[in-house]
């Protein structure tokens, strides 16, 4: 008996193009990965209102764990609720937020790139 095991590639979440999170699953929505990485995302949703954390997706695509109650347009979604399906650009700031980067490598190592963190100041 053949077993095929298939892997879904943990998707980058990024803030403006810049690499902020891996998300592995080890956080249950978009909106608790973003604060875990000190993201400024204001949400109300945790005091009833929903659409408070409704936020524009530059790129990529999400999954919703709940029907959201607020209202989207087809370039935004609602971090408290989804997760992404895709890897995604959002437009919220990366101001104060550890960056990831790929490190480059010398001809003389291994030509596959690493993720490294990087302080972000602007």
């Amino acid at each position: 008996m053949t077993y095929k095991k298939y892997f879904k590639k943990a998707p980058i979440v990024s803030l403006k193009g810049q690499p902020v999170i891996l998300f592995d699953g080890k956080h249950s929505s978009l909106l608790e990965a973003l604060e875990s990485k000190k993201v400024k995302v204001f949400s109300e949703c945790r005091n009833g209102f929903c659409g408070a954390c409704k936020t524009t997706v530059i790129s990529g695509e999400v999954s919703y764990l709940t029907q959201p109650l607020a209202e989207l347009n087809a370039d935004e979604c609602l971090p408290c609720c989804c997760v992404p399906e895709t890897d995604l650009n959002l437009k919220l700031s990366c101001q104060g937020v550890e960056i990831v980067a790929k490190r480059q490598y010398s001809t003389n190592h291994s030509p596959a790139p690493a993720l490294t963190k990087l302080a972000h100041e602007g």
